[in-house]
């Protein structure tokens, strides 16, 4: 039999001894048990649908697709910062776990070789939300070490990775969130604040301090072909990821949106670049285009639209990746431990057992991600409240109990 045949049958019968596993395992989760669950869950979730409240919830038992609850999971909802989740998602996949964001020197000389460019230096960014002013410092005396002692052109500040909508989509939609909330982004961006400009100044008066002759000024431009690269810094996808997953960062999850659209789209990168990408991916796990909307990586914008069936597809897609989904299950923030999370289901069973993205905007209040149950084994979940009016705690404390819930969930 040809080798291609044998592969197809191999593939085939794994695939067969899975489903039956998967499928007889799935029948160990007794009926009365789901239906005990449901009973809970309905306690916590339906007086508050009752008050008038949208609430979208759905569990489902990560192993074997078995939905365990659900309440109105169709419905199109805000999900606030929980987009961040198809960020993360999204870049997990499409980069690596090991892909690092790098922050590069270049010059338009030919030979620096001699300790002098005569030309200009070109400091160019790639979207790196955590480039900070001590990065700069670092590729100052990086290029001290590489025994450059003079330049005789301008430092010019590199931005072109990404197109000059620095402030997203404040201003765009009527009644969105308000222009002081949306974070300035740029593909060189120092700081979390500092534009281009600042960044070559930063660099040109690090350099200066090292004794280097910068004989030119700090101009914006872009970095010509066939510069050559003289150093780069970078930083880790899991550390910028974990960061921003953890701490909810706007400014990060805005970069690394627009940053997927450069990488994989076009450059300069727009938001509607970045957009196409992630509605590429999502096809890709078989989520209907037309039930979603993600405007930007963030959640700020009121106009994202979600349900929970997108989120049980991305968060499975994690966890059947088990290299990957080591790294995104610690990228989220940890009940009672870390993150958002920090000071949430303290002393209860869900303490750090929930790893999960939490969402907020005004009458908005969103939780999704893992739970680890009584039996240590994992179920995805995702619950969502829009409309509320007012404060989000009694919305807080019903996902928390939600949580508990689950983590006290067993087959058995």
């Amino acid at each position: 039999m040809p080798k291609k045949q044998t592969g197809i049958l191999k593939a085939a019968l794994i695939f067969a001894v899975l489903f039956i596993y998967q499928f007889t395992y799935a029948q160990k989760i007794p009926q009365e048990k789901i239906d005990e669950l449901a009973l809970k869950l309905d306690a916590i979730c339906l007086p508050i649908k009752s008050a008038g409240i949208k609430v979208s919830c759905k569990v489902m038992h990560a192993d074997f697709n078995k939905v365990l609850y659900e309440l109105d999971p169709e419905l199109s909802m805000i999900p606030a910062s929980i987009t961040k989740i198809v960020v993360g998602v999204t870049a997990y996949a499409k980069l690596g776990a090991n892909y690092s964001i790098p922050t590069v020197i270049y010059t338009d000389d030919s030979n620096y070789k001699d300790g002098v460019i005569d030309g200009n230096l070109y400091l160019k960014g790639y979207g790196d939300p955590d480039l900070n002013s001590g990065d700069i410092q670092t590729l100052a005396d990086e290029i001290r070490k590489a025994g450059i002692t003079k330049i005789t052109g301008n430092i010019v500040a590199d931005e072109s990775y990404f197109d000059n909508v620095y402030k997203t989509l404040s201003g765009v939609y009527k009644s969105d969130t308000g222009p002081s909330y949306w974070p300035y982004v740029s593909a060189l961006c120092l700081d979390k604040s500092s534009g281009a400009t600042s960044a070559g100044n930063l660099l040109s008066s690090s350099l200066s301090g090292y004794g280097v002759d910068v004989q030119g000024t700090v101009i914006n431009g872009t970095t010509p072909e066939g510069a050559k690269e003289i150093v780069q810094l970078s930083h880790s996808l899991y550390d910028v990821l974990s960061y921003m997953l953890k701490e909810s960062d706007n400014h990060s999850a805005i970069t690394i949106f627009k940053m997927l659209g450069a990488k994989y789209k076009n450059t300069p990168a727009s938001l509607e670049d970045a957009q196409d990408v992630i509605n590429s991916f999502l096809s890709e796990l078989g989520v209907d285009r037309y039930s979603y909307e993600i405007l930007e990586g963030s959640g700020l914008t009121r106009y994202n639209k979600v349900n929970a069936e997108m989120y049980m597809k991305m968060l499975k897609y994690m966890y059947d990746d088990r290299f990957l989904f080591d790294y995104f299950l610690n990228s989220l923030t940890i009940a009672g431990k870390d993150g958002t999370l920090r000071k949430r289901m303290i002393g209860t069973e869900a303490e750090g057992n929930v790893f999960a993205k939490t969402g907020t905007l005004n009458s908005v209040s969103a939780l999704s991600g893992y739970v680890i149950d009584k039996d240590e084994e994992i179920l995805i979940f995702y619950i969502v409240m829009n409309g509320f009016g007012g404060n989000a705690s009694e919305m807080r404390a019903a996902q928390d109990d939600v949580c508990i819930t689950l983590s006290q969930f067993t087959r058995k």
